[in-house]
């Protein structure tokens, strides 16, 4: 009889309720699901009473990663695995958890299932002259796309707010644009700490806040419809003369130069070439001097519970076979 497989997951959210859906059918128990700041047993109590494979941390960031990383470390180290599609445990803590990384499945955090980190990784980037383009928030592209089509900046973003494509707590579109802003600081930062990093790591802190203010909001009303917002990362040189509407950031570490904001997109081919439609993420590499060893493009689903949840059991069933 074929042993049936117990696993927990941190979260009650939407895609909490789905991952519980999706891992029944595949068979799995779950044993205890837990909710952050719940009173009762403690999750380390609750984890050595069950002892699960596999964990599933299914929480948004509502700090620096603090909860995610100490649900992380208290399983890790017990030698359970964790799946997460958290992204501050790793933007602000990759140090503490760069020994366990193995025992961690992390693609749902970026690039939802597109598989972007384990793409690149597996490209070497850290052994040759690259530059590396990202879309790595679906939302804002699925935003900024509807305006290609027609529609007005608050007619997209109360649509992506209706599919459950925004962050938690947007009220309005400067709320829904700033928190998605501070998305991708966090998923630049994942994105380095577990493909480019060699002994460094990248923190948001790093970035500065590269948050829209109102003013700056009116002109991507104006032109939103010509940008996309975009992140590179190049070994090589800094490319200059790189122009954002309102306001991006630029950053070096371990010779990587990174830079993001909003870019104007329209009359570039390269750009226009593999650039997303709707919700979706992509990575865009272009190899060696003056792109001598080609150009290479992935580009998938990102936000949105269906993408999140399969690469979260992708991964599971990659670390618990």
């Amino acid at each position: 009889m074929k042993k049936i497989k117990k696993v927990a997951i941190i979260g009650v959210g939407a895609i909490a309720r789905r991952l519980l859906e999706r891992l029944e059918i595949q068979g799995c128990k779950v044993c205890f699901q837990f909710r952050r700041n719940q009173t009762g047993p403690s999750f380390e109590q609750l984890l050595t009473q069950h002892m699960p494979e596999a964990v599933f941390v299914a929480i948004s960031t509502l700090d620096k990663g603090e909860a995610a990383r100490n649900y992380i470390l208290k399983c890790v180290e017990v030698g359970i695995p964790v799946i997460t599609c958290e992204k501050g445990a790793i933007a602000y803590h990759a140090k503490e958890l760069k020994p366990y990384f193995n025992k961690i499945g992390f693609s749902a955090t970026v690039g939802g299932g597109t598989k972007i980190l384990n793409y690149t990784k597996d490209r070497n980037p850290n052994s040759k002259f690259v530059q590396i383009h990202v879309v790595l928030n679906g939302t804002l592209n699925f935003i900024f796309d509807e305006m290609r089509h027609g529609r007005t900046l608050g007619e997209a973003c109360a649509e992506a707010g209706k599919l459950g494509y925004a962050e938690p707590g947007a009220n309005d579109s400067l709320s829904l644009i700033n928190g998605e802003l501070s998305d991708i600081a966090r998923k630049t930062c994942v994105f380095f700490n577990t493909v480019l990093s060699k002994k460094k790591f990248l923190t948001p802190k790093a970035l500065g806040s590269f948050s829209q203010t109102s003013l700056r909001l009116k002109n991507l009303c104006d032109k939103g419809e010509d940008y996309r917002l975009v992140v590179s990362f190049s070994n090589s040189a800094l490319t200059v003369g790189i122009k954002f509407l309102g306001k991006g950031f630029k950053t070096k570490i371990e010779g990587w130069n990174i830079f993001g904001g909003f870019r104007k997109v329209n009359g570039f081919s390269d750009f226009m070439s593999w650039l997303p439609g709707g919700v979706g993420n992509a990575i865009h590499i272009i190899e060696g001097k003056l792109g001598a060893g080609g150009k290479y493009t992935l580009s998938g689903p990102g936000a949105g519970i269906e993408p999140t949840t399969s690469a979260m059991i992708d991964d599971y069933n990659r670390l618990c076979p």
